[in-house]
């Protein structure tokens, strides 16, 4: 969960669903070894998305190599795997939780090791964490309770050598979970695979068919002029399953930090899930993360 000195990219990425008396939200925090703070809270009963992203100096942050301990002006991650402490701030609200893991770790790519833009990036997932805690948006604090999912990666990559790209984690109410994605060098070319998690432990590597191929419900941002699907189809031929993916509500976009050297209009929607897994009825939910121009 520590920090890697050596990688030149590294990050902390949590999203989760959690609700509150049947109100329903979901969230994202994003940490970078960099400075970099992505903040998100979607009200998905009322089909509200808030965000902000802010990009520190080195003296306003710290990342250990030690342990899990990341802190930010806007937000912090701490603890073990077993109890992790993560807060976060936006103009609009806040959140205060605790994540437990359950179950299992996941490896992507079966190994935890993938390539990617060029180089290759370690990789492992906690795809279920116990989540309880508070969630504070427009001034209304609600105590809350769910599950979460935070991936850790590091490496080094050519970030220029990436178009595009699709990626879900998903959560299913059956205790199964897949991390999948579809991506786009600069020469058009696509890769789409995903990893599955499995009740007893096991993984298995799984080809899908082309997310892109029928995304639809486009909407195209009013900020940034970038558009996004809101709904897609999950095939999997090997595990006879299909799902049905759909954002709630489809523009959850993240902002690019002012001053920043990269160009990191994405958009990370709650969605929902439903279909079939292995040939019986299944539902759950997802993070949809687009980066690019879906057009």
């Amino acid at each position: 969960m520590a920090a890697h000195p050596d990688a030149t990219d590294e990050w902390w990425f949590t999203v989760g669903h959690v609700s509150a008396n049947g109100h329903r939200y979901g969230y994202e925090v994003v940490l970078t070894n960099d400075g970099m703070a992505q903040l998100a809270i979607t009200d998905v009963t009322a089909g509200k998305h808030y965000a902000h992203t802010s990009r520190f100096d080195a003296g306003d942050f710290s990342v250990s190599s030690k342990e899990l301990d990341v802190r930010m002006p806007d937000a912090r991650l701490t603890g073990t795997m077993d109890a992790m402490h993560l807060t976060a701030k936006l103009p609009e609200g806040s959140l205060d939780l605790r994540l437990s893991a359950k179950g299992h770790v996941m490896y992507p790519g079966g190994n935890g090791l993938i390539p990617f833009a060029g180089g290759s990036s370690y990789y492992y997932s906690l795809p279920n964490l116990k989540t309880s805690g508070t969630l504070t948006l427009n001034g209304k604090t609600s105590k809350v309770t769910g599950k979460s999912w935070l991936d850790r990666q590091w490496g080094e990559w050519d970030w220029s050598q990436v178009h595009k790209w699709t990626w879900m984690a998903i959560q299913l109410d059956n205790g199964e979970f897949i991390n999948l994605a579809d991506l786009f060098d600069t020469q058009g070319r696509e890769e789409h695979y995903a990893t599955v998690l499995h009740r007893d432990g096991s993984q298995s590597v799984v080809t899908v068919e082309p997310l892109a191929r029928d995304a639809a419900r486009f909407e195209t941002s009013p900020a940034t002029g970038q558009r996004y699907a809101g709904k897609w189809t999950v095939r999997i031929p090997s595990l006879d399953t299909t799902l049905t993916v759909t954002a709630r509500p489809i523009l959850q976009e993240i902002p690019t930090p002012e001053g920043s050297s990269k160009d990191l209009k994405k958009n990370e929607a709650a969605s929902s899930v439903s279909g079939t897994y292995k040939g019986r009825p299944v539902s759950g939910k997802a993070y949809v993360e687009q980066f690019g121009n879906w057009k």
